[in-house]
């Protein structure tokens, strides 16, 4: 019959898989747009790689806006925890309270895009997953099996026990209302 949803397995890895790379790759725009250093190729791909393991029990099922939003606000404080734990610091933004929250800004700009990028495709790959379903069922015919009725009346026998009136196999019908002579 095919598959529902995009909740099998190889689904639930693709889709962890492409939110751990847009979540960071907007994280990493993000925390370059607000000042600070463009992460080392090295930690970015690390926090990607634990990310999208830790979100694929997550894709068991659709999720909504906010949820992945959530998600998405989580794995954003993720990647800064790492990036500034990483960063060398030379050139890049001071911690200032401004700085950090601009810093925080531009993370939630980030979560705020990356939430619509992600609902928006969970929506799509969904939506697509029911059309193709439908047109796998759809294309399954189904033969109508017309089979004349085996009985016309109940009545009873002398002990009182309904039993049914088997139709004669002549093609007799007694059912609508009576010829006319």
């Amino acid at each position: 019959m095919g598959v529902r949803e995009p909740t099998t397995t190889r689904w639930r890895f693709f889709r962890a898989c492409v939110f751990a790379l847009v979540a960071g790759q907007l994280a990493a725009a993000g925390h370059l747009l607000a000042g600070g250093r463009l992460p080392d190729m090295p930690v970015l791909l690390t926090v990607t790689v634990l990310l999208g393991g830790s979100v694929s029990g997550f894709a068991t099922r659709r999720r909504t806006g906010p949820q992945i939003f959530l998600a998405l606000v989580a794995s954003q404080v993720a990647f800064h925890a790492a990036f500034a734990l990483t960063a060398h610091h030379d050139g890049a933004v001071d911690g200032t309270e401004v700085a950090a929250g601009r810093m925080l800004a531009f993370h939630l700009i980030a979560a705020v895009v990356a939430t619509w990028l992600m609902a928006s495709g969970e929506s799509t790959l969904f939506r697509l997953f029911a059309a193709w379903h439908r047109v796998l069922v759809g294309s399954r015919v189904t033969p109508a099996i017309c089979l004349p009725p085996t009985w016309t009346a109940a009545s009873t026998d002398v002990c009182g026990v309904a039993r049914l009136l088997v139709a004669e196999s002549s093609g007799v019908s007694r059912r609508g209302p009576p010829p006319v002579s």
